[in-house]
């Protein structure tokens, strides 16, 4: 009896175990269930906090201009007008909006040319150093521009200190033309902008210059504004180039180039369609560096060379290297230049009248009544002229006869898109 009360006992005890057990194995279930299926559903996370790294002034007008380059160029332009004090009733903003006509040979199929862009016209005062704009844009450019990477490119002219013209293109796009003028009737000329808009304005152009000093001479004492289109190795080039510099007048390269009439020597420097694109990109920097005051070029004689697509384009291409415009002188209906030009993104411009291609002073006196319909009509025009005895007799009489009827001569500089 006593070895069934204890074996009783026992089982007793393992009963006890296996409850005490049982409750253990289910608290440690019930806890692993309470942590993996309500916890981790309706316990909030520890809060994440996102550390912004501090970006510097540099740093953000860098990304601005990576990201919308064109809309952070104008916000510039028009805080750095605010800037030097320049109000609103001196500036005129223009939309234009041009279709550039492909060369009369049409058989490669070329369409016309639309440009489109937004142009300022600034009046300044005799003041403003021009200086002070140019190292605006110049730092705006470098510091900022630049590094984002963004295809923002721009050109900037200056004449006599009484016109900056700046250019701004977007890849080879202009979007922005604008044509800073000094008051004054000693500066530009023009008192207000709303005179400087409607004002019909001649772009008059001496070609073959660096032969004869006296005839540049006599056209510098007409006080007008007059580009100078030098001769890269005439005899009298660099002083020409030095004198006119010192002077304040606007100068380009008359460019040598060849002509269809093989009998016709372009002159020495000169471009011809046997050269490879090294060789007259090596041409045109050596003529360049016989004229350190040049802005520009334009295109002597060369009917063939400009009528050739390929090598026009290979010499637009330098001179765009270089920073210079480009006027085409159209010397055959067939040029490819200004297109070249245009399609490249380099400003340019195409002559509109020849005033002496025949001597006789009624001829060119008729050619200069042309010149100046047009421009009743268009408010501008770009005019050829040489410096010749009979073209600078009549100019002598006609220039002044024409500032009387109100007609204002202006750099080419102005002319360009």
């Amino acid at each position: 009896m006593a070895k069934n009360k204890k074996r009783a006992n026992n089982r007793l005890k393992y009963n006890i175990l296996l409850v005490l057990a049982g409750f253990f194995i289910a608290a440690i279930f019930f806890i692993f269930a309470y942590e993996f299926f309500f916890l981790a559903h309706h316990v909030k996370p520890p809060r994440q906090y996102t550390v912004f790294k501090k970006i510097n002034k540099t740093e953000l007008k860098v990304a601005l201009y990576k990201q919308h380059p064109i809309k952070n160029v104008m916000f510039f332009f028009n805080k750095t007008l605010q800037g030097f004090g320049i109000i609103d009733r001196n500036v005129v903003i223009k939309h234009v909006v041009l279709s550039i006509k492909a060369p009369v040979n049409k058989k490669d199929g070329l369409k016309n040319i639309t440009v489109n862009f937004l142009k300022y016209d600034v009046l300044i005062s005799s003041g403003l150093d021009f200086n002070l704009i140019k190292n605006a844009f110049r730092t705006e450019f470098e510091k900022y521009i630049l590094p984002s990477g963004s295809p923002i490119s721009y050109y900037l002219y200056t004449v006599k200190n009484n016109t900056l013209c700046i250019y701004f293109y977007y890849k080879s796009r202009l979007f922005l033309k604008a044509v800073f003028i000094v008051e004054g009737v000693n500066n530009s000329g023009f008192n207000s902008i709303i005179q400087y808009v409607n004002a019909p304005k001649i772009s008059l152009n001496i070609d073959d210059v660096g032969y004869d000093v006296a005839f540049i001479q006599s056209l510098v004492s007409l006080h007008t504004p007059i580009t100078f289109a030098i001769f890269p190795y005439a005899p009298f080039s660099d002083q020409i180039d030095m004198m006119l510099h010192k002077l304040g007048y606007e100068t380009i390269m008359h460019t040598p180039m060849e002509p269809v009439n093989i009998k016709l020597f372009p002159g020495d420097g000169a471009l011809f369609i046997s050269m490879d694109k090294q060789e007259i990109k090596n041409k045109i920097f050596t003529d360049i560096g016989m004229l350190p005051f040049i802005n520009g070029a334009n295109n002597h004689e060369g009917s063939l060379f400009t009528s050739d697509k390929n090598k026009i384009c290979d010499a637009i291409s330098a001179f765009k290297e270089k920073g210079l415009f480009f006027m085409d002188s159209l010397t055959d209906v067939n040029s490819y230049a200004y297109r070249c030009a245009l399609k490249n993104g380099l400003p340019s411009a195409q002559r509109d009248v020849f005033i002496d291609d025949k001597s006789p002073d009624g001829y060119i006196e008729r050619q200069i009544n042309t010149a100046t319909s047009m421009t009743d009509r268009f408010k501008r025009v770009i005019i050829i002229g040489h410096p010749r005895p009979n073209t600078v007799r009549v100019l002598m009489m006609e220039i002044p006869k024409l500032k009387k009827e109100g007609y204002f001569f202006v750099p080419l500089c102005e002319f360009l898109r």
